[in-house]
């Protein structure tokens, strides 16, 4: 439809009321809503003589073809492709779980602008998959968003593709589940993020405080909070009970990405030796990827996260009160 339609529609829309619309656009598709909305919403005061020449036009059109002598056969074929899906996507919709599919229905009703971002960097058989599920309209906008060649073989897959192997509709399912939203954290989670995100002073006054009304609960959210960052601060045994827990791999990677504090703080609890070697071996591990680096601090911190739990280690608070 062009921009000009799109205009005299959003008018006749607007011009018809909220129920009508709203009747109406359950058969349009949902990039046809979007820019119908938009339309509508770009729309301010529509003189009264527009609004009756769009009447007087779509009247006169609705009289012409109110009659039967159209063409009823290519009617119903064009109708009957724009009411139902291929056989092969109705087969993929059954084998796909009720989850898939409403993320599918959910993903539709994007703009093509952010659909075709989204995909860009999947594989073309994913791609071909989840256009294959997009209204026809939406997956033509998508597909000219798309880069050349990455369209090109997208378009490839789809035509000689069948119904989806269990593995491709297991990585649809794992893709589609990335774009859902996290769910907000709730109750102590809630808290423990906040406090993570105040600054260590600030977190450390607001658990003091907490002591004195609910010493469980202050001590589940140091725990919950524990990172890597968080052995410079930690009473002597306790850092030493955590060497005794992590491998020399994991330590060594999750060391190279930190400051010079945690480097000292656990080198002051082992024998001149071995810091010593811990330190040249620091030295000559050479560049270490970044994701690396994060993983071993990631394990890093949940073993600090276990081992608190376990009461294994203390905090200094916790220390000066024992």
């Amino acid at each position: 439809m062009s921009q000009a339609g799109i205009e005299k529609a959003a008018v006749l829309l607007l011009a018809l009321g909220e129920e009508a619309t709203a009747a109406v656009f359950r058969f349009l598709s949902p990039l046809e809503v979007s820019r119908l909305g938009s339309a509508m919403r770009e729309l301010d005061v529509v003189p009264r003589e527009r609004v009756r020449a769009i009447l007087r036009d779509y009247a006169a059109e609705a009289a012409e073809q109110t009659g039967f002598a159209a063409d009823t056969g290519r009617f119903l074929d064009e109708t009957l492709k724009r009411a139902l899906s291929p056989e092969r996507a109705q087969a993929m919709l059954q084998r796909m779980g009720a989850s898939g599919v409403k993320a599918l229905e959910k993903l539709a009703w994007r703009e093509p602008p952010e659909i075709a971002g989204l995909l860009e960097t999947q594989a073309p058989q994913l791609i071909a998959v989840v256009v294959s599920q997009l209204p026809r309209d939406v997956a033509a906008a998508v597909l000219e968003l798309l880069p050349g060649t990455t369209r090109a073989n997208a378009l490839q897959s789809l035509a000689h593709s069948d119904a989806p192997s269990p593995d491709m509709l297991a990585e649809l399912d794992d893709w589609l589940a990335s774009l859902e939203p996290a769910v907000p954290a709730q109750g102590e989670a809630a808290v423990a993020s906040l406090l993570g995100q105040m600054s260590e002073g600030s977190a450390a006054a607001a658990l003091s405080q907490l002591d004195q009304n609910d010493a469980e609960l202050a001590a589940r959210l140091r725990v919950r909070n524990l990172a890597f960052e968080d052995l410079a601060r930690l009473p002597e045994a306790s850092r030493k009970t955590f060497l005794r827990n992590v491998g020399a791999r994991t330590l060594l990677h999750a060391l190279k990405g930190s400051d010079g504090q945690v480097l000292d703080a656990l080198a002051a609890v082992m024998s001149p030796t071995a810091a010593q070697r811990m330190r040249v071996d620091l030295d000559t591990l050479g560049a270490v990827p970044v994701t690396a680096i994060q993983a071993a601090q990631d394990e890093a911190g949940a073993i600090l996260r276990r081992l608190a739990a376990e009461g294994a280690i203390l905090y200094p608070e916790e220390e000066a009160a024992a």
